[in-house]
């Protein structure tokens, strides 16, 4: 699909039109306080879906199925996604998981789409909030079979092993990618996958999306015709990337939404730059916080 990334005009035009979802997905009482007119707030358990490992089980998929029904998201719907800016991944999971679904894709009519800049943006151009709650006509959404855009450890392991054929993208940190910084039983990468840190996407201080021809450059080495898949720790920040490369118009891409946290602790999978978490290191400070409590009391 293309124009994956919509502005004002574009939301402005699409408010109160039939068939049109405007989404915010911010926390619950930011969406109380003020929101775009017309846009229905996320509920909390789907904003949190990649914090929780429990809700990432395939027995929570019909629950969100049935949650975008009483969304007013159906089959044929077109929906815009939108955020607070500065939480830059956060704003693009439910982007990742609709077209997971068969947004935007030839199973499905309804397509998603993504408003850079968030409530920030729609106020430094000239529009107001409201704090009414819109009235939503339930729909049914149900999700379509056959669209590949979420992966496991064991497609993951294929292409390692050269089974399987696509670009593993690393948007981590440097420090993550290279083992300095661990965050699971092992620190490190999955073997040749490339680092391209999430936050070269964005500006550091408006936390807008950078123009397409600078992002396009960012990822020249990276081919169209190929798969390509990203990961990070949880799935916050390579859903950012994921809306990125859709943005520049790969069509073949999917998240590993397991992450570093679950492949970093298998000790069966293999990890270039191998550390390993220092549970002594670990210990010692708890010691010694634990000893300085005890003189304050």
């Amino acid at each position: 699909m293309k124009n994956v990334i919509v502005d004002s005009n574009f939301v402005k035009d699409k408010i109160g039109k039939p068939g049109w979802v405007l989404v915010d997905v911010r926390f619950v009482e930011d969406y109380g306080k003020g929101h775009i007119p017309g846009a229905i707030g996320l509920p909390a358990w789907l904003s949190t879906l990649f914090a929780e490992d429990k809700k990432r089980q395939a027995t929570v998929h019909a629950r969100i199925e049935q949650t975008f029904g009483e969304m007013g998201i159906g089959n044929d719907s077109h929906v815009i996604i939108y955020g607070d800016p500065a939480n830059v991944g956060w704003n693009a999971v439910l982007f990742w998981i609709l077209e997971a679904g068969g947004c935007n894709s030839t199973k499905m009519n309804s397509t998603v789409q993504f408003y850079d800049g968030g409530v920030t943006r729609w106020q430094a151009e000239g529009g107001t909030l409201d704090q009414d709650l819109p009235t939503v006509k339930p729909m049914k959404f149900k999700a379509a079979a056959g669209v590949t855009r979420g992966i496991k450890s064991d497609e993951i392991l294929r292409i390692v092993e050269g089974k399987g054929k696509a670009v593993i993208l690393d948007t981590r940190t440097p420090g993550e990618y290279n083992g300095t910084d661990v965050r699971a039983l092992r620190g490190g990468h999955i073997p040749q996958a490339v680092n391209i840190d999430f936050m070269k996407n964005f500006d550091l201080a408006t936390f807008r999306m950078l123009p397409l021809d600078q992002l396009q450059s960012l990822y020249k080495d990276v081919p169209k015709d190929q798969r390509v898949i990203t990961y990070c720790q949880t799935g916050a920040r390579a859903s950012y990337t994921y809306l990125v490369l859709r943005a520049l118009n790969f069509n073949d891409v999917a998240i590993y939404h397991d992450g570093w946290r679950v492949y970093g602790s298998d000790l069966k999978l293999p990890v270039e730059d191998e550390t390993w978490f220092d549970f002594n290191k670990i210990n010692s400070t708890i010691n010694t916080v634990n000893k300085l409590e005890e003189k304050i009391a």
